[in-house]
């Protein structure tokens, strides 16, 4: 494979968002996805619904990847680390974090939506590019302006606080990276009111257009970093 391959982890990968996003940027040219999953089977199954879509110059490469295990995190970054240097590649060069739930209680929702992604987050750090970029997948419902307007927005306490919280960490972030002079972009995506298993198939928008902002973002070699936005432009924090 090339040194121009540009390397992608996608967590939460094996349905809904993740796995069409990780299918549009496998059908891209010189791209490397890491497709990661609770259970690997799940992205494997996934992975050989469009496998005959991957380009040739391309790879999409399943992982198991439990955000709330310690030791499955431990794991996939060595497989990642390994697989990069076999490759002949620096390192990653964008995550996203797509991994989350909703409709758990605040413990099992903080645990997936934000302990997890910071642990996660904090492992493959050191395997990133300068030059990079990390893609929360947020939503407009950790808005907290949205919440001051009125009608305000549905309620879902433990799933929209936890957005919210990742947002706060995609600042965090965004700071530390500008403070390192890393080039390392951060940013929140809403890719919007997806049918998804997450909301029992009751959004309004295809998974598969949806993703679209996020693959979009992954494949951007430049732009803003801490900032947060959907397909129309910046969404108030």
């Amino acid at each position: 494979m090339a040194s121009t391959l540009r390397s992608i982890l996608v967590t939460g990968a094996n349905q809904g968002l993740g796995m069409h996003a990780v299918h549009q940027l496998g059908a891209t040219k010189n791209v490397l996805v890491f497709m990661g999953s609770r259970k690997l089977s799940a992205a494997e199954e996934a992975r050989a619904k469009f496998a005959s879509d991957i380009d040739p110059s391309s790879s999409v490469v399943p992982v198991q990847l439990d955000v709330t295990d310690a030791e499955s995190i431990k794991n996939a970054h060595k497989f990642i680390a390994e697989y990069l240097k076999e490759k002949k590649l620096a390192g990653l060069d964008v995550l996203v974090n797509n991994a989350g739930i909703v409709g758990a209680t605040f413990e099992a929702t903080y645990a997936v939506n934000v302990f997890g992604t910071a642990a996660l987050t904090e492992a493959i750090r050191p395997l990133l590019n300068n030059g990079g970029a990390i893609l929360n997948i947020s939503s407009t419902l950790g808005s907290l302006h949205w919440h001051t307007q009125r009608p305000p927005p549905p309620s879902y306490p433990s799933y929209s606080s936890s957005k919210s919280a990742l947002n706060s960490l995609t600042l965090q972030w965004a700071i530390q990276e500008e403070e390192k002079k890393s080039g390392i972009r951060v940013v929140s995506i809403c890719p919007g009111f997806n049918a998804t298993n997450l909301n029992k198939y009751t959004g309004t928008m295809k998974p598969e257009d949806g993703c679209k902002v996020i693959v979009e973002a992954a494949l951007a070699k430049e732009g803003k970093s801490g900032v947060f936005f959907n397909k129309d432009g910046e969404v108030k924090w």
